[in-house]
């Protein structure tokens, strides 16, 4: 099967593409674009490297396909440099096809397709990998550098590349020796510029990152045995049980061939996996460690040819199985789910430029609102137009609070979209006049407020000191440099 290499290559990235094409655009993936629109050094809850990447595939086009290539593009990247690293570490060029391949037909890139912060994370951290691979085994010092900038990046993409870099300090302590010292000071050296840009933006924005990463998540934090042992199957399922089978079956061949070849990969990816599951009673994102699993290829190296065979036909039947069935459920009439909890999201998925058209008639004499980031984000990709999100909002998708300034909107009309019921009661207060209509689309039904007369100062009298409380309330022994929120809202906090 070897010899399909190329054929393999190319009938995955078709696959790909299609699916990149015709999936939905999810709300997450529309808050990204509106990070593409509004370019900043950081954002409120995440680094900007995908907002950075969504605004220079915005010059391909606007539609959700052209931002999802960067993923496909990553997978690419992933599959042609494991293949050249195998071949180059184990000289064996028929493996290293195979190992390829085995990542090639896998989910892991298969249904990596969509735009998230893990997407620019996926790369980085693998080419850091890759170039600390290297530095260590050929002694390089610039290696370490190029390691350090590549860890760098990957943190402007999402924090957990900590955990790369915890792996990196392991790998140097299991080496040991007298340039270790030096090695990790020129790899720290190479990732320190993006580390204090990031801190830069932080100190001058509210600590926003902070704040959200460290304190507003991880409110009500409950340690349970069922997250640790759903956390066990999703990393089964990420790896896939035959290759976790044949690795084991062959575990002293695995570990001799680890000690004798210094295969730093497999500390790459146990050393995060094994932090993360330590963790893993709390409620951990299944996504966490995405990031790390290309290492896990590079022991396939130490499997006989047969077995590895074994694992692509296996990995490719596997995802067959969720390509058949995305694509049925993508074929079905969208109104086959109208009883589901989450119909009208499902609708504003495939279908918000038709809520939209609903909203046409009322762009020259309202503001646009809605009452959550995922409404606004995507509303906005659907429409072209800016939504903002009225009210207090979730602790998700807060971007928002920076980009928009109510008190701008004093005594204008706002117009507010809901994907459920809407009481007059909630925003009598806020307004001269107001009144809730109802439109349907695919049999889904959304409210509309509208309010005319907007009152600022009772809007920051009610609604602005509960999100100060909730999101702003910085912890005293944080340096302030400048803070967005109190420079509109609350200037006597500066």
């Amino acid at each position: 099967m070897e010899r399909h290499f190329k054929k393999i290559f190319v009938v995955t990235v078709v696959i790909k593409l299609m699916l990149a094409y015709f999936f939905p655009i999810t709300s997450d993936e529309a808050y990204f674009l509106t990070w593409g629109k509004n370019l900043d050094i950081n954002y409120y809850d995440h680094p900007p490297m995908t907002g950075w990447i969504v605004y220079l595939f915005s010059f391909l086009g606007n539609h959700i396909f052209f931002h999802r290539l960067f993923p496909i593009i990553c997978g690419i990247i992933v599959a042609i440099v494991m293949y050249l690293i195998a071949r180059d570490i184990f000289k064996d060029e028929a493996k290293a096809r195979l190992i390829a391949m085995a990542f090639l037909v896998a989910p892991l890139n298969i249904l990596f397709v969509l735009i998230s912060t893990d997407t620019p994370l996926f790369l980085f951290v693998f080419l850091a990998g890759v170039s600390f691979y290297y530095a260590v085994n050929l002694r390089r010092g610039y290696l370490f550098l190029v390691a350090g900038i590549l860890l760098g990046l990957a943190v402007l993409s999402k924090y957990f590349a900590g955990l790369l870099l915890i792996a990196f300090a392991g790998c140097l302590i299991i080496r040991w020796n007298r340039d270790t010292i030096r090695n990790g000071l020129i790899l720290l050296l190479g990732a320190a510029p993006f580390v204090l840009l990031n801190l830069y933006w932080n100190y001058n924005n509210c600590w926003t990152n902070v704040m959200f990463n460290i304190f507003i998540r991880n409110e009500n934090v409950s340690l349970e045995l069922g997250h640790f042992l759903y956390f066990i199957v999703f990393q089964l399922y990420l790896a896939t049980p035959w290759l976790i089978y044949y690795l084991a079956k062959n575990m002293g061949t695995v570990k001799a061939g680890i000690k004798r070849d210094n295969n730093l990969f497999f500390h790459m990816y146990i050393i995060p996996i094994s932090i993360t599951g330590l963790v893993a009673f709390h409620s951990t994102g299944l996504h966490w460690v995405l990031s790390f699993y290309p290492f896990l290829f590079f022991l396939l190296i130490y499997l006989n040819k047969e077995q590895i065979l074994r694992i692509v036909k296996y990995s490719a039947i596997f995802s067959l199985i969720h390509i058949v069935t995305i694509t049925a459920i993508l074929s079905l009439p969208i109104e086959t789910f109208k009883k589901h909890g989450k119909y009208s999201y499902i609708v504003m998925g495939f279908y918000g430029d038709e809520i939209y058209n609903n909203l046409k008639k009322y762009r020259d004499r309202y503001a646009f609102g809605t009452t959550n980031y995922a409404t606004a984000a995507m509303m906005a990709y659907h429409s072209g137009e800016s939504f903002f999100v009225f009210g207090r909002g979730s602790k998700h998708g807060r971007h928002n609070d920076k980009v928009m300034d109510f008190r701008e909107l004093d005594g204008r009309n706002i117009l507010i979209l809901k994907n459920k019921k809407l009481k007059v009661r909630d925003y009598r207060d806020y307004f001269k006049r107001i009144r809730v209509e109802t439109i349907k689309v695919r049999q889904a039904s959304f409210d509309i407020a509208l309010g005319e007369g907007f009152n600022y100062h009772k809007y920051r009298e009610l609604i602005l000191p509960r999100i100060l409380q909730k999101y702003y309330n910085i912890p005293k022994f944080l340096p302030v440099g400048s803070c967005f929120f109190y420079s509109k809202y609350f200037p006597n906090r500066e």
